[in-house]
């Protein structure tokens, strides 16, 4: 095929304001500094739409419920893969990782080692940048607290402050606007293990213990009565009604209470701090959920997803776009970069992938499509991707003899996997449990998801849904044209052509130029970001253009993304 256009040359060539941008420094916002709105993200790990405001009666959300009632939820948002990696790197960059590069789970440091899979950073084109760049770039103070996962690795240059307790509250300017980024592990895939599982696991595969403790004590606190009892969840239909699988979709479910309340502790800060009127607050999932069938997967398990804005009274006029009640047009993670640079007011890239569904630069047309992809998961490969409409879900399987279900160490660690797994090799599952556990999968998928939301019957082999299959086709045709996709690239050619050798490319030192009082600085490898700090400072500076000396000594530093970082460069005075 011919869709990896990315290998050698870009899909596109930079546009004027790219080149800029390079160049010279990051679009600026037209807003006054004092009228920046702050931004904050809630992103939840492992989670579907289990929650008050979507209609799930059993759990009990009280917080996001109130962010859903005063802001905007989104029925249809979509992540571009199955897991939190490949996600992570397109909600990053507004660009789909099958396009850059960042496709596999995972493409950077692992639990496990994987025999036959190499070990490299993925190194996207030279123009991807974090959407946080150009914030800061525009004086927004970035904060993240605190997975990345971004599969290029972590540049220092993302954000000003990347800690396990990182927030708005680290800005030494009290008065400068600020983008903070939470990530709730709470409801992530490990924790719907018992601690006994934990145990065994971090044992067998050489994990700090330390980080066990740490989970036990970081555990929010929950009422009794907001533990779910599992007699009273209901299954979905590919489950079998079975007490472990019971007891583990309940845990999920408890862990999502759980994850509420930390979720009002950060609002009740905002109020505390004074910022809650002037803060937009975000708050959605990662991928779908932890559990079989879910996570990893293209169907609606794996890739839908909660997305809820709250936007104070303040801005409501100020933000083009509906800021309140039921939005049902598709959404892609793609969209939330270019979204947000949107909202601030920054020029967003003509490279960027996505589009802004809020603010001055919404894009005039809703989309028709979302795209997902899932490559290789841990150490097993396969190759899908899929195409979805408010009605209908195109699944390509281009590994039919692949099969659906592989086994995977850390999913297998799950009671709820191992059971299921159990149940199907004593063949004691119905036609529709034991269908994803089978060995081979049919080339092509077609759900209408709307009467068949469980994606039960395909219908790709049915007369009367031709021409919907071709229409889909024909889209995931002109997607992977438009953008590109490496998934004709064995990893392995892939991995040599970002870190030929199997090394780690480095970053060049970067050069300064000093003329009419002001600091220029540069660096030879293409793509790459530059930050300085002046003695004393506890932050890098994002350089984007000339600055004014201060006859103080300087430490500049440079990375492109994937690369290893530059060494400090020192300029004394």
């Amino acid at each position: 095929m011919i869709f990896n256009k990315f290998i050698n040359t870009p899909a596109k060539k930079l546009s004027k304001l790219m080149a800029f941008m390079l160049c010279f420094g990051a679009p600026v916002s037209t807003y006054a500094q004092e009228e920046k709105p702050n931004i904050v993200w809630i992103m939840a790990e492992d989670i579907n739409n289990h929650l008050g405001s979507y209609g799930e009666e059993i759990v009990h959300t009280p917080n996001i419920d109130w962010l859903a009632k005063n802001g905007v939820q989104y029925q249809n948002a979509f992540t571009v893969s199955g897991v939190c990696a490949p996600s992570r790197a397109a909600i990053v960059t507004g660009m789909y990782s099958t396009s850059i590069g960042t496709q596999h789970m995972r493409q950077a440091k692992s639990l496990t080692p994987y025999a036959g899979v190499p070990f490299y950073n993925a190194v996207p084109p030279a123009y991807v940048k974090a959407f946080t760049e150009y914030l800061r770039a525009n004086n927004y103070f970035c904060t993240n607290s605190f997975k990345t996962d971004y599969q290029f690795g972590t540049p220092f240059t993302v954000w000003d402050s990347h800690t396990l307790t990182a927030g708005w509250w680290d800005r030494e300017d009290k008065s400068q606007p600020f983008f903070s980024c939470f990530t709730y592990q709470t409801t992530h895939e490990i924790n719907t293990w018992p601690d006994s599982t934990k145990l065994r696991f971090f044992k067998e595969f050489n994990v700090d213990l330390k980080r066990l403790e740490e989970d036990v004590k970081s555990r929010p606190v929950l009422e009794e009565k907001y533990i779910i009892n599992p007699a009273k969840v209901k299954l979905p239909p590919y489950y079998p009604d079975d007490t472990i699988v019971r007891q583990d979709y309940a845990r999920h479910l408890t862990n999502i209470n759980r994850m509420d309340t930390q979720v009002g502790k950060l609002i009740n800060r905002l109020k505390a701090d004074g910022l809650l009127n002037n803060t937009i607050i975000f708050f959605m999932g990662d991928n779908g959920d932890g559990l079989p069938r879910s996570k990893r997967w293209m169907n609606d398990g794996g890739i839908h997803v909660p997305l809820i804005i709250y936007t104070p009274e303040k801005w409501k006029n100020k933000i083009k776009g509906q800021l309140s009640g039921i939005n049902e047009e598709l959404v892609s993670f793609v969209d939330l970069a270019p979204t947000v640079l949107s909202i601030a007011d920054i020029p967003i890239p003509n490279h960027i992938q996505g589009q802004a569904f809020l603010g001055k630069q919404k894009s005039a047309q809703a989309r028709t499509y979302i795209f997902a992809g899932r490559d290789r998961m841990d150490a097993k490969y396969d190759l899908q991707r899929a195409v979805r409409t408010k009605q209908f879900k195109y699944i390509k399987n281009y590994w039919p003899d692949t099969a659906y279900n592989q086994y995977l160490d850390f999913m297998y660690q799950a009671p709820i996997m191992k059971r299921i797994d159990s149940l199907y090799h004593s063949k004691s599952l119905n036609s529709v449990q034991s269908a994803w556990m089978e060995a081979s999968k049919p080339a092509e998928e077609l759900y209408d998801v709307i009467k068949d939301p469980f994606e039960l019957q395909n219908l790709a082999l049915q007369p009367a849904y031709q021409a919907v299959l071709d229409t889909m086709r024909t889209a995931l045709y002109n997607w992977q044209k438009k953008y590109g996709d490496w998934l004709d690239t064995p990893e392995i050619i892939q991995a040599e052509k970002m870190w030929p050798g199997g090394k780690q490319p480095l970053t060049s030192l970067p050069e300064y130029e000093q003329k009419d009082g002001f600091i220029s600085l540069k660096c030879k490898t293409e793509g790459a970001s530059i930050a300085y700090k002046y003695d004393g400072d506890k932050y890098w500076k994002l350089y984007n253009k000339p600055f004014k000396s201060m006859k103080k000594d300087i430490e500049v530093k440079a990375v492109r993304y994937g690369y290893k970082e530059s060494e400090i460069k020192q300029i004394s005075f």
